[in-house]
């Protein structure tokens, strides 16, 4: 089984912290509706409303001493919601099952507390609201809301920045600046509007932003047969050579 990961950031990824030792179950998203009823002379009627913010809230463990089942000390996850507490900053949770991205949220702390136990480690509770930006998003016409960011891409020993969406949770990237690294032609198939990479369909999920393709980028190594990791520390999608078929 491929081990789950949990890490905390704030500002594009200036501070990354794993957490220790991940809860034996994730929280709980709550999605409330703001909706309105209202009471007619033989009804109540309800006006369905827009979604508010995600809220949740999860419970740490971060043990102070080095142990065989911890990725690292306790500590720095408490220093991390100090300092974003103190300058009124939002963080980033990003949870990660090998390449599968189970959860993308940028939230505020709504509050925290924590203790020492009997050993010294530290028993932690917190409390999440979804943070919505404002100068980085964009609704589309359907109603999803898409933040526009870059996404660290690695082929070899190239790295660069290619350009990537996030839509409702779900992370993009362009299709062309990925195929570009891979020294890859790219073309378009108007008429199934797919991206063509050396003559060749890639019939995958594709969204059309600003006039560009985006897809998945593990779909798109899928179809032209290479191998693809995610390095979570730092946050790099490694793209290598072409998979031998059996």
């Amino acid at each position: 089984m491929t081990p789950i990961k949990m890490l905390f950031s704030y500002n594009n990824n200036e501070k990354v912290v794993e957490v220790p030792v991940i809860p034996n179950e994730l929280p709980d998203i709550v999605q409330e509706l703001q909706n309105e009823s209202f009471t007619t002379q033989n009804n109540t009627l309800t006006l369905l409303g827009n979604k508010k913010p995600r809220s949740f809230s999860m419970e740490l463990f971060l043990p102070t001493k080095h142990y065989d089942f911890a990725k690292n000390t306790g500590t720095e996850i408490l220093n991390l919601l100090g300092y974003v507490a103190t300058n009124k900053i939002p963080m980033r949770i990003v949870v990660t099952d090998g390449l599968n991205e189970l959860l993308n949220i940028a939230v505020s702390v709504s509050n925290y507390k924590y203790h020492f136990d009997t050993i010294e480690n530290i028993r932690c509770s917190i409390s999440f609201v979804e943070y919505i930006f404002l100068t980085n998003q964009t609704k589309e016409n359907n109603g999803a809301v898409l933040e526009f960011h870059t996404v660290k891409a690695q082929v070899g020993n190239t790295k660069e920045n290619v350009s990537g969406v996030n839509n409702n949770g779900y992370n993009l990237v362009r299709a062309r600046d990925v195929l570009n690294m891979l020294g890859i032609e790219v073309g378009w198939n108007a008429e199934r509007k797919r991206v063509m990479a050396d003559g060749k369909l890639l019939d995958i999920h594709t969204e059309i932003y600003n006039g560009s393709a985006y897809c998945y980028v593990r779909d798109i190594a899928k179809e032209i047969n290479r191998e693809i990791e995610w390095d979570a520390e730092n946050k790099t999608v490694k793209i290598g050579g072409e998979i031998d078929e059996l």
